[in-house]
């Protein structure tokens, strides 16, 4: 049979490496009777009325396309949302559903950013952004949120970072991997010097309801006339519907004119059947959020507990559902480590590498998880540090 010449595949994608996250989750998945405190998602079901919303939009065959950022219905009730909850002041145009929060990041990426622009990311970051570098053919500069500041963005050295091809700044807060909040002040000065270097500030809040302590100020409440910002939201983290995949941006009507071209071609429209389970998300009892919250209150505390007794604290987090725990003493690198707890313990932690640099020397633990497991995976993991010292 002769041989079938394979064209090639474009070499950014191809070459850059897989999200660290899935990595450690895919061998996990693969080691019976693994404890998982690697996942970002709530090891909760969806709440019942949710779920109930859905069942009847495929009864009443509410299956078709819908306008591509979402149905009018759904975005008049986030705009609501926005306003009441974050103190954004947008109408329903101005609104987009996307395929979860990395849809809507996605679509921001794709509408702003030429080959060749460089884009200011927080380390300790989420994975999925650099990946996203690569097909949009730009260049990822991280910005330093060490640990001593309670993993909260040294704004001095972010502003060195900046150049004539800086174009866009992303923040996330609360934060994922960090769990830190970023306090009103901060939030004011990043406002500023993305106003002040004419970028794009990105904001994502895909852990807006999450908050263990205190509160947290959307930059688009500051600055409610800046058509440089977009805020980036998602039903996943909030009301435990990670498979559902519906995320939403909001930003100026110009910025929100070029995502829908790109969520056009990449999706036409989230399923209808998720936006009306997204409206009854929405308008239905919020007590299933403040459950939530509670448990990962409690969850927060006993681990904390547990890393200080052990000498592995390295903050508290004050938002998300995550906590990084310092594993120096252990001598190994963070991603060696992760793949050597999960072979000769059975527990999966995320490296802290799969972040950025800042957190080489940390694994995250996902609150997101029962009681149960949280206590034997971490009680589990500050032996395995120690056993050695």
């Amino acid at each position: 049979m002769p041989r079938i010449a394979i064209p090639s595949l474009a070499h950014l994608p191809a070459e850059t490496a897989h999200s660290g996250i899935r990595e450690i989750g895919n061998e996990a998945l693969r080691t019976p009777g693994a404890i998982h405190l690697q996942v970002g998602q709530p090891n909760f079901p969806t709440p019942q009325h949710i779920k109930d919303a859905g069942k009847r939009a495929i009864d009443e065959n509410k299956t078709f396309y819908t306008h591509t950022q979402g149905l009018l219905s759904l975005r008049e009730k986030l705009a609501a949302k926005l306003e009441r909850v974050n103190g954004i002041r947008v109408t329903p145009d101005r609104i987009a559903t996307a395929p979860g929060g990395v849809g809507a990041i996605a679509a921001v990426f794709a509408a702003v950013l030429e080959p060749g622009d460089e884009v200011l990311l927080p380390d300790p970051g989420w994975p999925n952004t650099r990946i996203m570098l690569a097909w949009t053919g730009t260049r990822g500069v991280f910005y330093p949120c060490p640990a001593t500041d309670d993993f909260e963005p040294d704004l001095d050295a972010l502003e060195r970072l900046i150049t004539p091809r800086t174009r866009l700044l992303l923040i996330n807060s609360p934060n994922n991997p960090t769990g830190a909040v970023y306090p009103q002040a901060t939030v004011e000065r990043l406002i500023e010097i993305a106003q002040r270097h004419n970028l794009w500030l990105v904001s994502d809040e895909c852990y807006d309801q999450i908050l263990l302590d205190g509160s947290w100020t959307s930059p688009a409440s500051l600055a409610p006339e800046d058509p440089r910002i977009a805020s980036i939201f998602t039903f996943s983290k909030t009301y435990a519907m990670t498979g559902w995949r519906m995320g939403y941006v909001a930003g100026s009507t110009a910025l929100l004119d070029t995502v829908t071209k790109v969520l056009e071609s990449n999706s036409s429209c989230v399923s209808t059947i998720t936006q009306v389970a997204g409206e009854a998300a929405l308008d239905g009892p919020q007590d299933c959020v403040t459950e939530m919250n509670a448990a990962y209150r409690r969850r927060r505390d006993a681990v904390v507990h547990i890393l200080r007794d052990a000498e592995l604290f390295i903050t508290e987090p004050k938002g998300a559902f995550y906590c990084m725990a310092d594993i120096t003493p252990s001598g190994l690198g963070s991603r060696d480590f992760a793949f050597k707890l999960l072979r000769e313990r059975g527990v999966a932690v995320a490296p802290g590498s799969a972040f950025g640099e800042v957190a080489r020397d940390a694994v995250r633990i996902s609150l997101a998880s029962s009681d149960a497991d949280l206590k034997e995976g971490v009680d589990r993991l500050a032996e395995f540090v120690h056993r050695g010292t």
